[in-house]
């Protein structure tokens, strides 16, 4: 068993790498309930911490998405939320694309499935490649694969789009894969 002063500076160090993710992806998610997710889900990880692995990012991402799954089981914000919340535009995104197009695909986005918009948002978002995402998920990259192939062709359409050359949220490329 590792000295307490060791377990201590491994989980400094991991709390300070990963907080702004964290903070980040919990804050797009439910801005109301970010601090409560961050808070949670360091415990969660301070208490586990032996079954922390080395590339912690995508696993203190997976607790924390359960950690909101939980919250939201008593009170059901999600839709609401997204509604208020904008997308934030993705690395390289014109910034002064038009409030008409952000309107649409936020709207798009909204009428996507829970399940859609989680893998589209891990990616556009959070900028984790599929690896990540199925660990965040608990699943296979092969199904992450396919859950975004089919959450982007959903997106394409509730866009009104046929063009698949034109880029929308978690396009991430196959060399990040």
């Amino acid at each position: 068993m590792p000295e307490p002063q060791d377990h201590e500076a491994r989980f400094n160090r991991l709390y300070e790498r990963h907080l702004d993710a964290v903070r980040a992806y919990a804050w797009r998610r439910a801005p109301g309930l970010a601090d409560e997710i961050v808070a949670e889900t360091f415990l969660i990880a301070w208490r586990r911490l032996p079954d922390v692995p080395d590339d912690a990012l995508p696993w203190l991402i997976g607790v924390a998405r359960n950690v909101r799954a939980n919250l939201h089981r008593s009170d059901r914000r999600q839709d609401a939320l997204v509604q208020r919340l904008g997308p934030e535009p993705a690395a390289g995104a014109d910034p002064l694309a038009s409030v008409d197009e952000r309107e649409a695909l936020r709207g798009a986005l909204a009428g996507l499935s829970e399940t859609d918009r989680e893998v589209l948002l891990l990616t556009a978002w959070d900028d984790l490649d599929r690896g990540q995402v199925a660990k965040a998920l608990g699943c296979s990259r092969a199904n992450v694969a396919v859950r975004l192939f089919r959450a982007r062709r959903r997106l394409q359409a509730a866009l009104g789009e046929n063009d698949s050359t034109h880029p929308i949220p978690g396009g991430v490329s196959d060399a990040r894969s």
